[in-house]
């Protein structure tokens, strides 16, 4: 019954995409050949062309590019970064999307602390659609499987229960993964016998995995096909137990909410395979905007070569990598940092998960915020705010639900949070960390 209940949910989707003109079939065929054919000539005149292409839309329907209508080069454009785009964000809207109602509302809480508002058209959204076709087809995962998705659920992704069924999802919070809620996770998925597919915060499989142990739990007999970590760098104890425990090798994807899938480790190597049909990577100097060279470590930098709402032109990602050549020549990232977060306790000592901070994202008129654990019980959070922001009562009694009613929280109201050597900007630190 599950077996066919998978293969209606697969031919269901491509019979809506057929009528959609085949829209998603199309772009997931043009990803596959620039992707898997990536030196080719005809591949590198499509990434040209599309290059041109955004460059030149940009140039002459957003308010921010039209200064440089007489620059070609794409070197030769500004590198802009989340503060740029949120303090002139009416500047980088093209007024051919403006106010569309197909225009899709994305949010990120920023990987540096910095939050952010941006949108897809809806060419985008079907591109972003196909996107994550590819990529998790390449970890064993095909569309009608299960989807067992674990991160935060708030509002821009929260969908009704049709919409769950049609997907086949099973979402569940980030912030329920204390023992009797992984307990639970487990029994549902050894329940269900149908093909699966787990996403999840780097974080979730260190709590699943330390449980397992913790219970001297056998191999799971679960039927996952696949497993891959978002969000956060993938611990190594987590990368062996997850084999371990459910048979099957994970990947770690590297994206952000307002761009889309960038690059996704390969099932056999450690190297990230970018999206070069979707993107153009540039890695650049600490100091300066000029590219480093192949091997060396620098700041990540991103053209979004289909987001034509609010065009995405060297955008300094907040994160840090090293580009490469592989064995068959080709460009991967051999090194991506920049995402991992220190841990939290709650006033008991009980570990929780460090994406509370997420929350913060709620509140009107925060720019840039840092969540620092000073004690068993102290907790700081240092906040760059507008004049908007006047929730600071309800956001302590908000915090108090995660950490403990006992919890001193604090807020100091700063300029800017400190950026580390790394370049990044950490927005959890645990000064526990050296006690323990």
């Amino acid at each position: 019954m599950e077996k066919l209940l998978e293969k209606m949910r697969y031919y269901i989707f491509w019979f809506f995409d057929s009528f959609k003109k085949h829209k998603v079939c199309n772009h997931l065929k043009d990803i596959r050949f620039v992707n898997e054919n990536y030196n080719s000539k005809k591949a590198q005149v499509l990434i040209k062309e599309r290059s041109f292409k955004i460059l030149n839309h940009a140039k002459t329907t957003t308010q921010f590019y039209q200064k440089y209508k007489d620059v070609n080069n794409l070197n030769e454009f500004p590198v802009v970064n989340k503060n740029t785009l949120r303090d002139n964000f009416e500047k980088f809207q093209s007024t051919v999307f403006l106010d569309n109602k197909y225009n899709h509302k994305v949010s990120t809480s920023g990987s540096t602390g910095t939050p952010f508002t941006t949108y897809f058209d809806i060419n985008k959204k079907v591109r972003n659609t196909a996107d994550t076709i590819y990529f998790t087809e390449k970890t064993g995962f095909k569309i009608g499987y299960r989807l067992l998705y674990i991160r935060l659920w708030d509002n821009q992704h929260k969908r009704s229960k049709l919409s769950y069924w049609i997907q086949n999802i099973a979402h569940h919070n980030i912030f329920d993964l204390k023992d009797v809620d992984i307990e639970k996770l487990i029994k549902m998925l050894e329940n269900d016998k149908s093909s699966k597919g787990i996403i999840a915060y780097a974080s979730a499989y260190d709590a699943i995995c330390q449980y397992l142990d913790k219970n001297n739990s056998k191999p799971l007999s679960c039927n996952v096909k696949s497993i891959i970590a978002i969000s956060e760098g993938l611990s190594s104890y987590a990368k062996i137990s997850i084999k371990k425990h459910f048979g099957v090798s994970v990947v770690s994807r590297y994206s952000a909410s307002e761009i889309g899938i960038l690059a996704q480790q390969l099932l056999d190597n450690d190297n990230f395979d970018i999206n070069w049909a979707s993107y153009i990577v540039e890695i650049l100097n600490f100091d300066n905007d000029k590219p480093v060279k192949k091997g060396e470590i620098g700041r990540i930098v991103i053209t979004d070569l289909y987001n034509y709402a609010v065009p995405l032109i060297r955008y300094d990602t907040g994160d840090i990598g090293i580009v490469d050549y592989d064995i068959t020549n080709k460009l991967v990232f051999t090194k991506v940092e920049g995402r991992k977060l220190d841990i939290l306790f709650n006033t008991k000592g009980d570990l929780i998960t460090s994406h509370v901070v997420h929350k913060i994202c709620l509140y009107n008129g925060i720019k840039q915020y840092q969540l620092i654990q000073k004690g068993k019980k102290e907790y700081l959070f240092k906040i760059n705010a507008t004049e908007d922001f006047n929730d600071e009562k309800d956001l302590i009694e908000s915090y108090k639900k995660f950490f403990g009613e006992d919890s001193v929280i604090t807020i100091e109201y700063v300029d800017d949070i400190p950026i580390l050597s790394s370049g990044k900007r950490k927005k959890v630190v645990n000064l526990l960390e050296l006690d323990i």
